[in-house]
């Protein structure tokens, strides 16, 4: 198998979410130096009000994937062209996994909706270059770093994950970061529906270094 995806997951009240991890001015910055920026339509600037997006919402939780790449598949990808090709592959294909099952977590959650990880991937191209409606906005999800959250952060504290990037080879692993935005706690049997074995042990430690924040 070309690779396999270790599920994490942890949640706190939204308030403390956005004073741990929210810094609109300085990841709203990096994202105007994106291509997806004003093009996708999962990015900024977003057509509505950011700050009372939230408004409806008490709860944060997130979803992570650590997608670890076969040894074969790093050494496979011995140039520029087959590191972004391999890698764009296989973290598009879980990343719709995650949303689908993301959505369906929100049909057992009234009063939820799901964030994504990075910009939308649902259309070959996106809509909005022309300047048109987005053609699948009941499934597409904004990304939690549009509305200027920390990912690398909220990876290491909440999920235990430190975030590899690649540079002249395919990293170990990949990570993509999803949310759920709640106005309940999620508990118990409810995150069942995802059908993906979370590792407890990790979630936990996780847990403790975002617990440490509060």
């Amino acid at each position: 198998m070309d690779y396999s995806v270790e599920y994490r997951k942890n949640g706190m009240p939204l308030s403390l979410f956005q004073q741990n991890y929210q810094d609109v001015a300085t990841y709203l910055a990096y994202c105007q130096a994106c291509p997806n920026y004003n093009t996708v339509w999962s990015c900024p600037p977003l057509p509505f009000d950011a700050v009372r997006y939230w408004d409806p919402f008490n709860w944060m939780y997130v979803v992570g994937a650590k997608i670890y790449l076969s040894p074969a598949v790093i050494r496979a990808a011995d140039t520029a062209e087959k590191i972004k090709a391999i890698g764009w592959q296989i973290v598009v294909e879980v990343k719709r996994s995650l949303e689908e099952k993301m959505r369906e977590l929100e049909q057992q959650v009234p009063g939820s909706v799901s964030l994504s990880s990075g910009g939308c991937n649902l259309c070959p191209a996106c809509s909005r270059q022309r300047g048109v409606v987005c053609r699948s906005p009941e499934t597409m999800r904004y990304s939690l770093d549009a509305f200027g959250f920390n990912l690398t952060a909220i990876a290491h504290d909440m999920l235990g994950i430190e975030i590899q990037w690649c540079q002249d080879r395919l990293p170990d692993y990949f990570t993509l970061v999803h949310g759920i935005a709640s106005t309940e706690e999620i508990t118990g049997r409810t995150w069942e529906v995802l059908n993906v074995p979370f590792d407890s042990d990790k979630c936990e430690e996780g847990l403790d270094k975002s617990a440490s924040n509060r």
